[in-house]
């Protein structure tokens, strides 16, 4: 996932040789999120990136890959287990910064 990314990229940058091990075939672990062919959003875990996160903030900033990320709607679907086949939507408020909102 994103510690052990982040871990192996601080190991390297002290001069060790980190190996990654991965289960899957994407890395990322519980951060990995695609889209569906309706453009909807998956996520593989219950978390959610806020941008307000100063160290990882830092850390895309010492990638270099500020300019890649693709930051997506304050909204978030969920399945209704009660209803199977209907979801409900969360949309959240733009007025305020996350994780405030």
């Amino acid at each position: 996932g994103l510690a052990g990314l982040s871990t192996a990229k601080y190991l390297a940058d002290a001069g060790h040789k980190p190996i990654l091990l991965e289960a899957r075939d994407v890395l990322g672990g519980k951060v990995a999120a695609w889209k569906d062919e309706d453009g909807d959003w998956y996520e593989t875990g219950l978390h959610i990136f806020f941008g307000a996160y100063p160290n990882v903030q830092n850390l895309f900033g010492e990638l270099g890959i500020n300019d890649r990320l693709q930051w997506k709607e304050h909204s978030m679907i969920f399945a209704m287990p009660s209803k199977p086949g209907e979801f409900s939507r969360f949309d959240f408020a733009e007025v305020l910064p996350a994780p405030i909102n």
